[in-house]
């Protein structure tokens, strides 16, 4: 799933914050470098756009909601998606790349806490 330009960039704001965020703190993020500010209502249907794809999950707030990203970054997301996508054979082939790469083997093994 490629996200849109403002879908990343919304991303990318939750990612950064130290916990669930509104929408009006992402818009105010947001709108600090734009000539043209970004409406409220802009932001908040693309928040809801990506909580229904999964990528945010939101908890009631006062009037609205808290969003919390429920992947951890691009690179957690790119990993869902070919895993959703290509199953088990995403995984065959990731491990078949690793063990041709000692490097990265090696990296893999220190992840897992496997001392060998």
């Amino acid at each position: 799933m490629a996200l849109g330009t403002l879908e990343g960039e919304v991303m990318r704001e939750c990612w950064a914050a130290d916990g669930p965020v509104t929408v009006r703190a992402v818009l105010d993020h947001l709108n600090e470098d734009r000539e043209r500010p970004l409406a409220y209502t802009t932001v908040m249907t693309v928040m809801s756009r990506l909580a229904e794809k999964g990528l945010l999950a939101r908890t009631p707030q006062g009037r609205g909601y808290a969003y919390t990203p429920t992947v951890a970054d691009e690179a957690a997301l790119a990993v869902r998606e070919v895993l959703r996508a290509h199953g088990d054979a995403a995984v065959v082939h990731f491990a078949a790349e690793a063990s041709s790469d000692t490097a990265l083997r090696d990296r893999l093994r220190n992840l897992l806490g496997d001392p060998q």
